[in-house]
């Protein structure tokens, strides 16, 4: 594997600004396999699906290498390639750690939650129960529009919320660590389930993968404790 370093440069040599001056600024993100057992979800989606997910680490690397060389002295509010570039680092660059959290804790076929978990409890503790968490999050789920619904620590509320994204760059709350994430664009479920987005939604709470889940949380009251 490649470092991020050296994925830099082949970048920036496939771009043919590999000799140009350049703000040595630019983000790497390295491509992840994900193995999907679930059966809720069929092999053709699964595959296409990993599939947009490359599309976005490649995307997302070559506008990153492309800022380094930029000119930021015709930046602009109404229009600039500075401006159109930073657009699509931040698009690009949701999509892909979206898509990496949302693989992550989905296709655990021996899905369980513990009540003595850490989840279990945080959960209970900000929403009043575990059941009212998964109402609220289904809700969000459904309100969305293409998107994300994601549980998250805010660092502002010092609390556990439910919001939703509408594409990958829209409506996120500031100071958010991302915990749970489910893909509710309507290719991450189309194929199978058609326009029944709900059964989508409970196929894959289903098999949440709590162990992924668990390891979040305990990062989360890290950084909780650390910004008291």
């Amino acid at each position: 594997m490649l470092t991020n370093k050296e994925l830099k440069n082949v970048i920036k040599e496939s771009l043919g600004t590999d000799n140009v001056d350049q703000v040595d600024e630019s983000y790497v993100a390295q491509l992840k396999k994900f193995e999907l057992p679930t059966e809720m979800l069929r092999p053709k989606n699964k595959s296409s699906h990993r599939d947009l997910y490359d599309n976005y680490v490649k995307t997302f690397n070559a506008v990153s290498a492309e800022l380094d060389t930029v000119d930021r002295e015709l930046a602009s509010l109404n229009h600039s390639h500075y401006r159109a570039l930073k657009l699509d680092e931040t698009h690009n660059m949701n999509a892909v750690y979206l898509h990496e959290l949302y693989f992550s804790n989905i296709s655990d076929v021996n899905s369980q939650v513990a009540m003595d978990s850490l989840a279990f409890m945080r959960l209970e503790r900000d929403f009043g129960s575990f059941d009212d968490w998964q109402r609220d999050f289904i809700a969000c789920a459904l309100s969305a529009k293409n998107g994300w619904v994601v549980t998250g620590y805010s660092t502002f509320l010092q609390s556990y919320v439910n919001f939703m994204i509408d594409l990958h760059d829209t409506h996120i709350p500031v100071g958010i660590y991302p915990i749970i994430v489910i893909d509710v664009w309507e290719h991450a479920y189309y194929r199978d389930y058609l326009t029944k987005r709900k059964t989508y939604v409970h196929a894959m709470m289903k098999e949440l993968d709590w162990t992924v889940i668990e390891e979040r949380f305990i990062k989360a009251d890290k950084i909780a404790n650390i910004l008291k």
